[in-house]
């Protein structure tokens, strides 16, 4: 990926400017490593003590998004280069670099077998999000490419880290409750709906299957969630399992965290295998070790969120513009009607 810093007083800069800027306010300064270098001196001071900060580079990493870009900033300092991950927001988002501090301070600090990316600051001038850059291996990788005995060794980390965070993260963030979840749920399914046949029967058929199945998951115990916790933010580390991306932390119920990371195992193998038929190693592993390791009450539940999740995904493929996108649409409305039937 080309170094943004090299952008400064081009016109593609004009043009990034053109394209984001309306939406993200800061996001011209941000990639201004003149202007940029300004807001990180206090890495100068302690408890950093980083030194002279020289040059600044910066790298896209996720761009493109309408509401947030994710850059890698490489600081040149007295004692070398230093790497950041930042996140510039269009409005501002210092509550997740406060959810991160408390959730740190809960026992996934910098030190803890299951850790999170460590927060360095928040800086309101900018809607800029500072964090560590971590190092090791994304558990998606693993679940793509690895051996049996590597999916199976990512699978339990996972979860572990996971029913860690459910019994002992601080509760913080916006409440998901069952009820708005079901709303969005049938929004969705009827956006589905719409494309017409077949889909259109599947999805009205799904609907009234998790209407069914809605009132018998009955009440739980909120927690800590992550909202959107996938293979692909999380970091296996040599013996540390750190997570990443929370934009979208939240209580909830914690069978939504286990059933989407369930989801995201089976869609990766559906991709890797070209079926989404028949049993998943590592979605069962994961299942298993987090059952053991987790709240009670959880098992009975996943398969209601585990649909829901698949009508996520189908409505996801609706605006992807690839060949295979009905494919995969139908496909996730079939899992989805089969993990409720299998489950009655």
């Amino acid at each position: 990926m080309r170094a943004l810093g090299s952008w400064r007083n081009t016109t593609m800069l004009d043009a990034v400017q053109a394209l984001a800027g309306a939406a993200i306010p800061t996001l011209p300064a941000v990639l201004d490593p003149v202007e940029l270098v300004k807001h990180l001196r206090f890495l100068s001071s302690p408890p950093w003590n980083w030194g002279e900060i020289g040059d600044v580079r910066v790298q896209g990493l996720k761009t493109g998004h309408r509401n947030r870009w994710v850059l890698g900033i490489h600081l040149h300092t007295a004692g070398g280069v230093r790497t950041l991950i930042g996140k510039v927001y269009a409005q501002d988002r210092s509550d997740v670099y406060q959810a991160m501090v408390a959730i740190g301070r809960a026992g996934f600090g910098p030190e803890a077998t299951f850790s999170i990316a460590q927060p360095i600051a928040y800086l309101p001038a900018l809607n800029l999000l500072l964090t560590e850059k971590l190092q090791g291996v994304r558990a998606k990788d693993v679940f793509v490419s690895g051996n049996d005995r590597d999916r199976t060794d990512a699978a339990q980390r996972c979860a572990l880290w996971l029913a860690r965070f459910h019994t002992r993260a601080p509760l913080c963030g916006p409440v998901s409750d069952l009820n708005g979840y079901f709303i969005s749920l049938e929004k969705w399914l009827r956006r589905i709906a719409d494309v017409g046949e077949p889909m259109a029967e599947k999805a009205t058929r799904l609907l009234h299957r998790l209407e069914l199945a809605a009132p018998a998951t009955g009440p739980i115990e909120m927690c800590a969630g992550h909202g959107s916790y996938k293979p692909s933010a999380i970091i296996l580390a040599d013996s540390q399992t750190v997570t990443f991306d929370w934009d979208s932390y939240d209580v909830a119920d914690p069978c939504r965290d286990v059933a989407k990371f369930i989801v995201f195992l089976e869609r990766l193998a559906f991709r890797r295998a070209g079926s989404i038929q028949g049993p998943d190693t590592s979605a069962d592993v994961f299942l298993k070790t987090y059952l053991a390791a987790g709240p009670p009450q959880v098992e009975s539940r996943v398969p209601f969120f585990k649909a829901g999740v698949f009508v996520q995904f189908a409505k996801y493929d609706l605006s992807q513009p690839i060949p295979t996108w009905r494919s995969e649409m139908e496909a996730m409305l079939d899992k989805g009607l089969r993990t409720l039937e299998e489950w009655r």
